[in-house]
């Protein structure tokens, strides 16, 4: 799958979770989490015809308890080329609010270190709705968000790095925006604050589609 059309399904899944929503599926957009946003996603990928798996184990041993690399780490969602296919070629880890530098850090680990059949990877991150809506407000919390995945970046040893893209993406509930940050090598980021900010809107002309 290419960059550009993962890029559609986030920005449909942003839609969705903020805007309209399923005829039976029923979200509380005050409290948008993970799991929430991913069942929307997973929606998506379904009637798109995309092959997809939960919570699936990395084929790299990862670093747990006391730092000790002893077994598989789980991904919150991935991405199938084919159905045959036993190895995904897309990791997505989802996130919500303030996370911890340290469970960015274990997943860009994982993004990083999985062997060459994994083709990109990707962090969706939900910015939960505030009360506070000042846009000035608004606008720290999210380039606070994208600063602290560049920290986090910063701060893993990239010797074992196997080369894929890469893509972060941050949904913002409250001023309705979504964040696209494309990168071609994971292993050499320069900076994460180069993306683009969206308005979440649909198109009038598409509304009876969806």
């Amino acid at each position: 799958m290419k960059m550009e059309l993962l890029k559609g399904i986030f920005e449909l899944t942003s839609k969705r979770s903020v805007l309209r929503q399923y005829k039976f599926q029923r979200l509380n957009r005050e409290r948008l989490g993970e799991a929430e946003v991913r069942n929307v996603m997973v929606k998506i990928l379904e009637q798109k015809g995309v092959y997809y798996g939960i919570e699936t184990a990395t084929k790299e041993k990862q670093a747990k308890e006391g730092n000790v690399i002893n077994r598989s780490a789980l991904v919150d969602l991935v991405i199938y080329e084919r159905k045959e296919d036993e190895r995904p070629e897309i990791f997505v880890e989802f996130k919500r609010g303030q996370v911890s530098l340290d469970k960015i850090e274990k997943d860009f680990l994982k993004m990083m270190r999985e062997p060459d059949y994994l083709k990109g990877a990707c962090f969706f991150h939900i910015l939960p709705k505030v009360r506070n809506k000042s846009e000035r407000s608004l606008a720290r919390a999210r380039n606070q968000a994208i600063k602290k995945y560049y920290q986090a970046y910063c701060k893993i040893d990239k010797t074992a790095c196997i080369q894929r893209w890469f893509i972060l993406f941050i949904m913002d509930t409250t001023s309705r925006k979504y964040y696209f940050c494309e990168k071609e090598n994971i292993c050499n980021i320069e900076r994460l604050d180069n993306g683009k900010w969206e308005d979440i809107k649909y198109e009038k002309h598409l509304l009876g589609q969806l």
